[in-house]
């Protein structure tokens, strides 16, 4: 769906030839705009500075500093970006570390423009697409998310008591992947309603982005964990 105002993005990838193919692709889409791009971590950081993207495209393998690197240094100075891994690399340990680190979305180059837009979209409304297995995965070792979950460390009853029943409601559906749209339209409130809700959930669970209140929800046992379909 067309947006008013168009979805700023920024491609990561030390590879022009990559950038520029993603360039044309996300050109014809009509409601994305790329505002720059770099060849490297420490390059991004800096431009994600000047350019101020809505959502950036971030490599994983790069020179002078990784994309794991970069998407934690880049989640620690600009939180409201969404950042999206763009990799060639369908590795388990690697999709885990970045939604650890506060992505929240995992695609692989080969995936379609249509999954690719849809993606872009999703995750700039607010939603974590990350397969639903490694997802599952990540909250089975909620364990190692300490650092990233400040607040974990207070009593459960405590961080129940300071959220609403609406904050729960909006928690829940945060868990379950779902963008502002999709919460808004399950609890019959307006978009900007959850955004109101989503900023005051990440402030009293002491978190930086959504993804993290997931995980700090489940880690602590606010939203109970449930184990993926077979």
């Amino acid at each position: 769906m067309v947006t008013d105002a168009p979805i700023k993005v920024m491609l990561v990838d030390d590879h022009p030839v990559v950038r520029r193919g993603l360039r044309v692709m996300l050109d014809t889409s009509g409601d994305i705009t790329i505002v720059g791009e770099a060849e490297d971590g420490l390059e991004a950081i800096e431009k994600a500075k000047e350019c101020c993207p809505d959502v950036i495209l971030l490599d994983i393998h790069m020179p002078k500093m990784s994309g794991l690197e970069a998407l934690r240094e880049l989640k620690s100075r600009y939180p409201t970006i969404s950042i999206i891994m763009l990799t060639m690399y369908d590795d388990d340990a690697y999709v885990i570390e970045a939604v650890k680190s506060g992505a929240g979305g995992y695609l692989l180059k080969d995936a379609s423009i249509e999954l690719l837009l849809h993606t872009i979209r999703a995750v700039n409304s607010g939603g974590i697409l990350i397969k639903a297995s490694l997802l599952h995965e990540v909250f089975l070792n909620v364990s190692d998310v300490t650092s990233l979950a400040p607040a974990a460390k207070t009593a459960d009853k405590v961080i129940h008591g300071n959220l609403t029943q609406r904050e729960l409601d909006v928690i829940v559906l945060i868990t379950e992947g779902k963008g502002n749209r999709e919460i808004g339209t399950a609890l019959c409130i307006s978009e900007d309603t959850v955004k109101k809700h989503v900023q005051s959930i990440m402030a009293k669970l002491d978190v930086s982005d959504r993804t993290q209140a997931a995980v700090t929800a489940v880690r602590t046992g606010l939203v109970p964990f449930k184990a993926s379909p077979k």
